[in-house]
């Protein structure tokens, strides 16, 4: 059985998050306030700071997650990785609500995982600071050139998806899409078919995985890029990666 249904969020890691925060608030973007991560990286860990914190584009059932530090505070090491490569888009994280099930699969099928390791932070609510905490597995860790790709169940999405933060001035209303550009798109899609235990649909020299809630996964050739980009009628979502993007849905203008 299936057990990915949705694009959960795409990740951005960025050197300043308040001029990022800037640069999108004035797009017509409403973002939510800076929350700092707390998490493990093995099962049985204890949860601790990490360092890193996000302020986010929400939308009904996912969200765009830029990724940085509080007050220009020297990145933590993951952080600092992700931006000695590029800022930009390196996280793909995908809904489950099945994890454990979902990391067992992987396994089955020779492939590497993190484990089901917890992940939280503190949100503000209209009743006060609240924690909202998760469940992530992450993929192939050591096979996953593309960025970092994992699955992960909200265990208080109240607290996440609030309904004063989805309504956005530009009119957006979703993240619709993610594409990823790879140089044998044919390989990448055979190796998120097995991620998502179904194929893909192959339209041209591009394969798409359309999620049981609506979002869509698309690998493109690297060659096509360019020419995806303009079909959609947006940019890259930040001085981005080659290999990631995301496309949000506008009911107005078609994206944004």
């Amino acid at each position: 059985m299936n057990q990915i249904d949705n694009i959960n969020h795409v990740g951005m890691a960025v050197r300043d998050l308040a001029v990022t925060a800037a640069r999108f608030e004035a797009m017509g973007f409403q973002l939510t306030p800076f929350s700092p991560h707390s998490g493990a990286w093995k099962p049985g860990e204890p949860v601790q700071k990490l360092g890193s914190g996000n302020r986010c584009v929400m939308f009904a059932n996912n969200y765009l997650e830029i990724l940085g530090t509080e007050n220009g505070d020297e990145p933590p090491p993951r952080l600092a990785n992700f931006l000695n490569r590029h800022q930009g888009a390196h996280i793909i994280c995908f809904n489950s609500e099945g994890p454990s099930v979902l990391d067992e699969q992987l396994r089955g099928l020779n492939i590497q995982t993190s484990g089901v390791i917890p992940l939280q932070r503190d949100i503000d609510t209209p009743d006060g600071v609240r924690t909202a905490r998760f469940e992530r597995v992450q993929f192939a860790p050591d096979d996953s050139p593309e960025g970092y790709i994992q699955a992960a169940r909200h265990l208080t999405p109240d607290f996440i998806y609030q309904p004063r933060y989805v309504t956005h001035a530009n009119g957006c209303t979703s993240l619709s899409e993610v594409l990823v550009a790879a140089d044998d798109a044919a390989a990448f899609a055979e190796k998120y078919g097995r991620y998502l235990g179904t194929s893909a649909e192959a339209c041209g020299d591009l394969f798409q995985f359309r999620l049981p809630l609506g979002s869509t996964l698309t690998v493109v050739p690297s060659r096509q890029t360019p020419n995806c980009f303009r079909a959609r009628c947006c940019r890259p979502c930040l001085p981005s990666s080659p290999s990631r993007s995301a496309h949000l849905t506008s009911p107005r203008s078609g994206s944004g």
